[in-house]
């Protein structure tokens, strides 16, 4: 179950799709740091090793991802591959370790301007949304291919559990300076997971499968952001009312 967190969650489904944004698309980042002649030569080139396999899980899955075809693409003997890693499974789980950081370092810089509760759980879900239509290739690994590679299914439960910590924490917080009883902290993660899986599921028959009549009725980026912040902000509503 992979999602937003303190804030909250949530993506687009464009009919016409253009490329994504090179600062939302880790595939993008991984390249640039790779050109970066300040790095050392062996950092580059671990660089570009990741930026392939990322590259190609968007158009494979874990279990027929070769090795032959990562190291064609970053322009490097089978060798020196393992001179960075292991195996096959060693990479992908650096790869997907690296970018569940990435995701919610992203997510935290979208909300730091935000003014209120409502404002950062909308910014935290238009963020999630744009990540997820960015990275489809990743979030599918990450989420969806638990048996061709296990080792995603540790990644994004503690992935999970860093947000949903997040989003106790702004909610706990908000509690204190309210008059209503303070919701016990078992039931706030209860919601958040809850939420949290709905969400993936939302936005993974929007992105990764191509849901044609889900994708109709939900609408552009703003609607489905609208739809998912509605879903939060009613779900922890009496937790983010006002002082009095």
């Amino acid at each position: 179950m992979l999602r937003p967190k303190a804030p909250l969650p949530a993506k687009t489904a464009p009919d016409a799709r253009p490329s994504p944004s090179p600062d939302l698309a880790f595939c993008e980042v991984l390249r640039r740091r790779a050109a970066d002649e300040t790095l050392r030569k062996g950092q580059r080139t671990g660089l570009r090793i990741r930026a392939a396999a990322c590259e190609l899980l968007d158009s494979t899955t874990p279990d027929k991802l070769k090795i032959q075809d990562i190291c064609t693409l970053s322009a490097i003997a089978q060798g020196t591959m393992y001179q960075y890693f292991s195996d096959r499974d060693h990479l992908l789980a650096t790869l997907l370790q690296e970018f569940a950081v990435f995701l919610q370092e992203q997510m935290k810089a979208a909300t730091l301007d935000s003014t209120t509760p409502e404002q950062s759980m909308r910014l935290a879900t238009l963020s999630y949304c744009r990540l997820f239509e960015a990275n489809r290739g990743l979030m599918k690994c990450l989420l969806h291919h638990y048996e061709a590679f296990p080792q995603a299914r540790g990644i994004v439960s503690d992935w999970n559990k860093a947000w949903i910590d997040t989003i106790v924490r702004a909610v706990a917080k908000r509690q204190r300076g309210s008059a209503t009883p303070r919701t016990p902290e078992v039931e706030l993660r209860r919601r958040a997971y809850a939420l949290g899986g709905m969400v993936d599921q939302y936005l993974a028959g929007i992105y990764l499968y191509g849901d044609a009549h889900l994708a109709r009725a939900a609408g552009k980026l703003d609607a489905i952001v609208d739809t998912l912040t509605f879903i939060w902000s009613r779900a922890m509503a009496d937790e983010l009312a006002p002082a009095r």
